[in-house]
């Protein structure tokens, strides 16, 4: 795990260098300047209806998992009280019963906790994911068709859209390999 997040800080880094090069530099052997553009994906969220409703329907269901969660807990609180206030009056079979119940219930609640942030992330998916696309769709089409270079989120500092002129990938690789400094 933390080779990941240092390889994806790595990778971010190198990304905010290449993009001040090619920003600076423009596309290799380009004759014209084309122009830098900037979307702000937070006004777009604030604004547009299609993203502010999914962004409801998403908060919705995770307020019902949590009500679910605070649910569950209750119950294993309530079950804990009853064993323990019960445990001198229960006989050893009726008390181990109702332990194993407790352990099960207890497993389940734990199953569940570790099933939230899957449920989570493909609740994201259904909800979000169909306007991030569409955003996208139309960021690539206003790109090529007003020629800009490359289209940058300015609320999230994250490149949209980047026409493949501005790609130095190949060329940073071929330094690499040779030993370039």
């Amino acid at each position: 795990m933390k080779k990941r997040n240092h390889l994806s800080r790595i990778a971010g880094f190198l990304a905010l260098m290449v993009l001040g090069v090619v920003l600076t530099a423009g596309p290799a052997g380009a004759a014209d300047d084309r122009p830098l553009a900037v979307v702000d994906s937070q006004r777009i969220a604030e604004e547009y209806e299609a993203a502010r409703d999914a962004q409801e329907q998403y908060q919705k269901y995770l307020r019902e998992l949590e009500l679910e969660v605070a649910d569950r807990e209750k119950e294993l609180q309530a079950m804990a009280e009853e064993i323990e206030s019960q445990k001198m009056l229960l006989g050893e079979d009726a008390l181990a019963t109702k332990m194993q119940a407790f352990e099960k219930k207890k497993a389940e609640y734990f199953e569940f906790r570790e099933g939230i942030d899957q449920r989570a992330e493909a609740e994201y998916k259904t909800q979000i994911s169909p306007i991030l696309d569409q955003i996208k769709t139309i960021v690539e089409r206003i790109g090529k068709e007003k020629n800009y270079g490359v289209i940058v989120d300015s609320a999230a500092l994250a490149v949209l859209y980047i026409d493949s002129d501005y790609d130095l990938t190949n060329d940073v690789l071929a330094a690499l390999a040779r030993g370039d400094d």
